[in-house]
């Protein structure tokens, strides 16, 4: 009974979640709803469960397309790690969904901003749950396969738990020495209600299924078929995020230093290819190259050549012009923003860029004025990855509405990221080496260790910018760290939580005309966060769970 019960869990857990998925085929091999018991502790229903689990972390949320198209892991890395920080800006967000990009969104438990990334994570750890006590129930449970499987299942859970703990959970410093509650625990399938738990509590689980994982990884001697399965190395850089989180630095300095090995940093021309198909440095990411999920595809919405950009003329996301001026002269990855220090068309100036007549200040938008246009035009020309306009396209140009060559670009636009086809197929990274790189860099520094710190950034620099040499120490050479990482991971959904973690003020500085000095954001987006604003910038447990957990103490979430 106990296992039938289990199965039923699969089918029905998202719709119980709130969040369903139109795909037919959603374990692919098996529907799900025609899994019995024993198919599912077989080695086949295991492999079409642990599918199902890593496809929902990449598919067609259809019921929530009203959001942009809401399709699992690249959605909630960018929305929560992305839209409501400093770094990123983006038209399809502040003009359409205002509310959330000022952050009003953030406290108010009764709406749907709460509750979507609580819905979603949930979602990964019931299937998760599902899964290995099936696996475990299963006489071919001591097989390589299926302890891999298992592994699978656990280091997810462990992702889910770290995503939910930087979204709902407090800073360490916040969180009196872990024993502040912050969300619940659950590790058997079914959504019981159950208390909410302690940041250490929390913070164990995720130690825990992590060293379970390494351990089944080691013993099991096979390896992953696609990108989008995690693996030990996977495993390994999940610690090192769950460990930063918690300020255990001696931890996150060996995981993420072992978790990169595999991986080494891309070159400059990787760089510049658009972001759109992995290559030697990603260690982990969605299944676009497997399989398209069509308008709800990553690139959709954030490629610069992707088809709402394109159409509705609210581009692909724009760079904040102060931290791109922190990107030095020579840099491989200031190529890939448009901003005042390109190749410009006379009479067009650097101080074109604030004057109104050219740049719309409602929007940034820099498509005004006939020398602008062909300076955008030539310089998104150069920039299609190999040159091949064929098989990309031309970026930020209208396919249907305005006419061909009508160009919509906003000031500080960014290039990095491209699409495979007219869907705007692309992949996205959930993990990379850069990252781990950073990460060690930022934990050998607190753990007493400068030469590694800039080790780390003497390497990944060498593929960045050829002239590049650090000699800081101290303070400066921290905060090179953390610029670092917020210039090479821009928009891949880091910069709210990194902020979150340092407790940085969050200042998007407004654009004013006439005034060189200012910056790239509408007057009506400008906004300032203080690391204590917010709840500390904590997006409050959903009404939602609430209602149906009575086992929560509304008074031990202290907001």
């Amino acid at each position: 009974m106990k296992n039938n019960i289990i199965v039923k869990g699969i089918a029905t857990l998202l719709v119980a979640a709130g969040i369903t998925s139109c795909s037919e085929d959603y374990l692919q091999t098996y529907p799900v709803t025609s899994v019995d018991a024993s198919t599912l502790m077989t080695q086949e229903g295991a492999e079409a469960a642990m599918n199902g689990l890593c496809r929902s972390m990449y598919t067609q949320y259809q019921s929530l397309e009203d959001y942009h198209s809401v399709n699992g892991e690249s959605w909630m890395s960018m929305f929560y790690g992305e839209v409501f920080g400093e770094d990123y800006f983006s038209l399809l967000w502040a003009s359409r969904m205002a509310s959330n990009y000022m952050w009003v969104s953030v406290t108010n438990y009764q709406g749907w901003v709460c509750g979507m990334g609580w819905r979603y994570y949930y979602n990964l750890i019931g299937q998760a749950n599902t899964l290995i006590e099936s696996i475990t129930a299963s006489p071919e449970s001591e097989s390589d396969i299926m302890k891999a499987l298992k592994a699978e299942a656990y280091t997810i859970r462990a992702h889910a738990y770290i995503k939910l703990m930087q979204i709902y959970g407090p800073r360490w410093t916040d969180s009196d020495n872990g024993n502040r509650k912050c969300i619940v625990k659950r590790t058997q399938p079914g959504n019981d209600e159950v208390p909410l738990a302690t940041c250490n509590e929390i913070y164990s689980l995720i130690y825990e299924d992590l060293d379970t994982a390494i351990a089944l990884y080691e013993e099991s001697a096979t390896k992953r078929t696609y990108m989008w399965e995690p693996n030990i190395d996977v495993a390994r850089g999940l610690y090192a995020r769950a460990a930063m989180l918690k300020n255990d630095y001696p931890t996150a300095e060996k995981m993420a230093h072992d978790a990169r090995q595999n991986y080494p940093i891309m070159s400059s021309d990787e760089f510049v290819a658009g972001f759109a198909e992995p290559n030697g440095e990603w260690m982990w990411c969605n299944a676009a190259q497997v399989e398209g999920i069509y308008y709800w595809a990553h690139g959709s919405w954030y490629a610069c050549q992707g088809p709402y950009p394109t159409l509705w003329g609210l581009g692909a996301g724009c760079i904040n012009y102060d931290l791109y001026k922190k990107i030095p002269q020579g840099d491989i990855r200031a190529s890939q923003f448009f901003t005042p220090d390109k190749p410009l068309r006379r009479p067009i100036t650097r101080a074109s860029f604030w004057n109104k007549d050219i740049v719309n200040p409602a929007d940034m938008n820099l498509a005004k004025n006939a020398n602008m246009n062909i300076s955008v035009s030539a310089f998104g020309k150069k920039l299609v990855p190999n040159g091949d306009e064929q098989k990309w396209g031309l970026p930020y140009v209208a396919r249907e509405e305005g006419g061909e060559g009508d160009i919509r670009i906003c000031f500080g636009a960014q290039y990095k990221f491209w699409a495979l086809d007219t869907y705007g197929t692309n992949a996205f990274p959930y993990m990379r080496g850069s990252e781990m790189l950073l990460t060690e860099a930022e934990a050998a520094y607190h753990n007493g260790h400068p030469g590694v710190t800039t080790a780390c950034l003497q390497e990944l620099n060498a593929n960045r910018n050829p002239n590049y040499s650090c000699n800081l120490s101290g303070d400066a050479l921290l905060e090179e760290v953390r610029t670092q990482r917020r210039i090479e991971l821009w928009g891949e959904g880091h910069s709210w939580f990194d902020f979150k973690r340092w407790s940085y003020t969050m200042d998007r500085r407004p654009w004013i005309a006439g005034d060189v000095n200012s910056n790239n954001i509408p007057q009506q987006y400008s906004l300032k966060k203080e690391p204590q604003e917010a709840n500390g910038w904590r997006f409050a447990v959903p009404q939602s769970e609430i209602q149906y957990n009575h086992a929560i103490n509304r008074a031990e979430l202290d907001y």
